[in-house]
């Protein structure tokens, strides 16, 4: 990146602080909140700057800033500013995950395999999730995928066998849980490195080819449950 453009972004990234911080100081003096409400607070404040910035060009301060308390109420609730983004990331993930989990429950979502899929390739699509997801694999964080700490990926596959079989065994759960991880690696990993895959094979990113790699993953695990465990 040229200086210039370098300047360029500072100078924005300036003026964007500047309107946030005349924001803050324009609002009514705060109510007291529960714990759980100071963190929804902290949160919408970081989702906020993360439409607009990567989470390595924003910090604790300007957080803090954003949702006007100070940033040592971050570190109260989240530990680190990684922490922060991590709980971000989860936020969102758990309400994909609570989205899937209705739509599961709908008659005939089990056959529909593609659209399930497509749910969550339009979530790991999301600039935002993205950066989120990017920043936290390039700082190494443990951390899981989907509904992180909630065990999203559990908690589908027992919703799965269950509506397949009363008393499902062992087995059945196991084989849902590793064609629902090995799903979710592969979208993200397509999501994250779409321009490079798509080169490989001598094409740009398109619509097309996004609808084709989702078509033929949900073919791949529908055949993989169906040869596994007789699900249609």
């Amino acid at each position: 990146m040229s200086r210039e453009r370098r300047q360029i972004r500072r100078g924005r990234r300036a003026e964007r602080q500047e309107r946030r911080a005349e924001r803050i100081e324009n609002r009514a003096v705060r109510q007291r909140r529960t714990p759980e409400a100071a963190k929804q607070l902290l949160l919408d404040a970081a989702e906020r700057l993360f439409a607009d910035e990567n989470p390595g060009d924003v910090g604790l301060k300007e957080v803090a800033r954003e949702a006007g308390v100070s940033h040592a109420l971050i570190t109260h609730y989240f530990g680190t500013y990684a922490g922060l983004v991590e709980a971000t990331l989860e936020r969102r993930l758990a309400t994909l995950r609570e989205r899937i989990r209705e739509r599961l429950g709908e008659a005939g979502a089990l056959s529909r395999p593609e659209e399930l899929l497509g749910m969550l390739f339009t979530a790991l699509e999301d600039p935002v999730h993205l950066r989120l997801v990017k920043w936290l694999a390039a700082s190494e964080r443990a951390t899981p995928m989907f509904a992180l700490q909630h065990r999203g990926l559990q908690a589908i596959a027992q919703q799965v066998a269950h509506a397949v079989r009363p008393n499902p065994p062992r087995e059945m759960l196991e084989t849902l849980e590793l064609a629902l991880l090995t799903a979710v690696a592969a979208a993200t990993g397509y999501a994250i490195s779409k321009a490079a895959l798509a080169g490989a094979i001598g094409q740009e990113p398109n619509p097309a080819l996004d609808a084709g790699v989702r078509k033929t993953l949900a073919g791949m695990v529908q055949t993989y449950l169906r040869d596994r465990i007789g699900l249609a």
